[in-house]
């Protein structure tokens, strides 16, 4: 990859990273985002740094053993990030985030895909039973999942995982995820609230 097609990809992906802090997706220093830049490479943000304002010398370069190739370190979720690509060769990005209705939902096992935007466009989602942040057994789970075809994973109290075959399209799918857990919470809210006026 040349320099300056380097230079595109981290200018990508720091504009991502931080539309997902806009659309309050990741908080704090929570979530991680990467690109694939080859066979065997990776651009992904950095540890214990915000999405909300990084800067694209900020990317760590690593390949999918987790060696770095630049002074960067990457975030501790980079195991995900590495199986998710070797799991799916059509897989060009991964996002994962913490937002807070999927983390929500992802306490209680469920995740309902009842309205029309989420089934026509977001696909399958994997509800995940609980393995420790930044673990090869997190990994390995996520990856499993995404080599059945899912795009999405919820992972128990923990978050959310989308994979695609571009910033764009994984984007979506967490921004969409989302949305459907936050209809979800609210029409759970709606029927208690109608069954107690009931």
């Amino acid at each position: 990859m040349s320099p300056s097609d380097l230079a595109a990809a981290a200018q990508e992906l720091v504009a991502y990273a931080a539309l997902l802090w806009r659309r309050g997706l990741v908080f704090g220093t929570s979530g991680n985002v990467s690109i694939r830049l080859g066979p065997d490479r990776i651009l992904i943000t950095p540890t214990r740094r915000s999405l909300r304002a990084l800067r694209p010398q900020e990317l760590a370069l690593i390949d999918l053993a987790g060696t770095t190739h630049n002074e960067r370190s990457p975030s501790s979720e980079w195991p995900l990030h590495a199986a998710a690509y070797r799991a799916r060769s059509d897989v060009e990005a991964v996002i994962h985030t913490h937002p807070t209705a999927c983390v929500a939902w992802s306490k209680t096992g469920l995740f309902s895909l009842d309205n029309v935007g989420a089934r026509e466009s977001l696909g399958t989602i994997r509800w995940l039973a609980y393995k420790p942040p930044g673990t090869q057994e997190l990994a390995d789970q996520c990856a499993a999942a995404f080599a059945e075809g899912v795009d999405s994973v919820v992972m128990a109290d923990h978050g959310l995982s989308s994979v695609g075959r571009s910033l764009e399209e994984a984007f979506v799918k967490t921004d969409l995820a989302e949305e459907t857990a936050r209809i979800a919470l609210y029409t759970r809210i709606l029927a208690l609230e109608r069954g107690m006026r009931g």
